[in-house]
C-alpha cells in the first residue's frame, strides 16, 4: 500500500512540474544582445554579447539558444555552428541557469563583408523540465546591428581631387602637403594613412598619434554615388565594379575629411541604413565621417532615383565654392549629358570601368580607377 501511495505521489509531482514548467519556463527570461563595437571594418573582429537573466524561481535545468547569424558575420573558434542556407547559420549555446541568475557569453566575429546586420530573427529557446521528461519550445526577440564600413583604399585622392580642383595654391596643397600648415595632432583611427603618423608625438604619449592638417583653401565637396546602369540584367562583374565604387567613394570622403575639407554626399541607390541620405549636406570632422561610412556600409545594388531626378534634387545644394565629384561603376554619354546641365560647377568624374567619351565639356574632368596601379588616372 505504501508503494502505491508513493507512485502516485512521484506521479502527481512529475505532473505538477511538468504543467509548472510548461507555462512557466519561459516566463520572465530575458535575452539582450549587442556587439561590442557598433561598427567595424572588413576582417576586423568584434564580440557579440548575448546576456540571459532567469528573473524566477525556478531553475532552468537545460537551455538550449539557437541564432541566426548572417554568413558575412563568421564565428571565431566556435564548434556549435550549423549552415541552414546561403545567407544564414545557427549558432547553437547550451547552458543551465538558476533561479534569478544572470549570464553572459561572448561570441568573437570577424566581419568579411560591407553591410549593415540586423539580428532581427528572434532567439529560439528550447528547454525541458525539470527531470528532462518533456521539452518546450518558445521564441524571444533580442536585435542587435553590427554595421561593417567599405574597405578603405590608398587612392592617392589628395592629388586626384586637386588634378579636378583649379587654383596653383590649391593643387600644390594637395599634392604636397606643407607641414607649416599642421595645426595640431590626433589619437590614429583605422582610417588614417601610416604617412600622417606623428612618431615623436607617439613615442611621447606611447599610443598612435597622426598630424591634424588645415588648408584655407575654401572649398567643398559634393560627392555623388551613381549606380544607374541603364540595364535590368547584371552580371557578376558589375556587382564587383559597384563594390570597388563604393570603397573609392568611401575613401575619398574619409581622406578628404581627413584633410579638413567639407564633404556633402548623395546617392541615387536605396540605402539600407535608417535616414534621410539622399542629400547630406558638406560637414567636416570625424561626426561627418562616421556617417557618411554608415550610409556607405549600407548602400545597395538597387535603385532610388534615375541620375536626372537626383540632380534635381541636388541643384540648391551645389552652392558658390562646392565642386562636385561623380563616383559611379560606369560612365557614358548618357551620364556625361546629364551632368552638363549642371552650370557653373566644377565637376569630377571618377569611373571604375574606363569609357570613351565622345565629348567632355569644360568644366568636367574623367578619371578612371585603375586595380592594377591602386591609383585613379584620366581618361579620354
Amino acid at each position: 500500500m505504501n508503494a502505491l501511495w508513493f507512485i502516485l505521489v512521484v506521479a502527481f509531482v512529475l505532473a505538477m512540474q511538468a504543467n509548472l514548467y510548461k507555462k512557466y519556463i519561459f516566463k520572465d527570461l530575458k535575452i539582450e544582445r549587442k556587439f561590442e563595437n557598433s561598427a567595424i571594418f572588413p576582417g576586423e573582429k568584434t564580440t557579440l554579447k548575448v546576456t540571459l537573466v532567469n528573473k524566477k524561481i525556478f531553475p532552468i535545468t537545460y537551455l538550449k539558444l539557437q541564432q541566426k547569424i548572417p554568413v558575412e558575420l563568421q564565428m571565431v573558434k566556435s564548434s556549435m555552428v550549423e549552415n541552414n542556407d546561403k545567407v544564414k547559420y545557427f549558432h547553437t549555446t547550451v547552458l543551465s541557469m538558476m533561479p534569478f541568475q544572470r549570464i553572459t557569453r561572448k561570441f568573437e566575429i570577424v566581419g568579411i563583408k560591407r553591410g549593415v546586420y540586423n539580428l532581427f530573427d528572434p532567439v529560439k529557446v528550447f528547454s525541458t523540465d525539470l527531470f528532462g521528461s518533456e521539452e518546450y519550445e518558445s521564441e524571444i526577440l533580442a536585435h542587435a546591428r553590427l554595421v561593417v564600413y567599405p574597405n578603405l583604399i590608398d587612392l592617392n585622392s589628395s592629388f586626384v581631387v586637386a588634378d579636378s580642383l583649379q587654383g596653383d595654391v590649391f593643387v600644390r596643397r594637395w599634392i604636397i602637403e606643407d607641414p607649416i600648415m599642421i595645426s595640431g595632432i590626433r589619437d590614429y583611427t583605422p582610417s588614417d594613412n601610416y604617412k600622417d603618423i606623428n612618431w615623436k608625438a607617439t613615442a611621447k604619449n606611447q599610443t598612435l598619434k597622426v598630424n591634424k592638417y588645415d588648408y584655407t583653401a575654401d572649398k567643398k565637396i559634393m560627392i555623388l554615388f551613381n549606380i544607374d546602369f541603364h540595364r535590368y540584367l547584371f552580371k557578376t562583374i558589375d556587382l564587383q565594379e559597384f563594390e570597388k565604387a563604393v570603397e573609392v567613394a568611401a575613401s575619398l570622403s574619409v581622406d578628404l575629411l581627413k584633410k579638413g575639407i567639407p564633404v556633402g554626399f548623395s546617392t541615387n541607390a536605396i540605402c539600407l541604413f535608417e535616414g534621410d541620405y539622399s542629400i547630406i549636406e558638406p560637414s567636416a570632422g570625424e561626426s561627418q565621417i562616421s556617417k557618411l561610412l554608415e550610409v556607405f556600409a549600407g548602400l545597395s545594388f538597387f535603385k532610388r532615383y534615375d541620375l536626372e531626378e537626383i540632380l534635381r534634387l541636388m541643384t540648391n545644394h551645389l552652392s558658390w565654392g562646392t565642386d562636385l565629384v561623380v563616383v559611379t561603376p560606369f560612365v557614358d554619354d548618357k551620364v556625361v549629358n546629364a551632368l552638363s546641365d549642371i552650370g557653373n560647377t566644377k565637376i569630377s568624374i571618377v569611373s571604375i570601368k574606363p569609357n570613351e567619351i565622345g565629348h567632355l565639356p569644360t568644366n568636367i574632368k574623367l578619371f578612371f580607377y585603375n586595380e592594377e596601379g591602386k591609383q585613379l588616372e584620366t581618361v579620354g
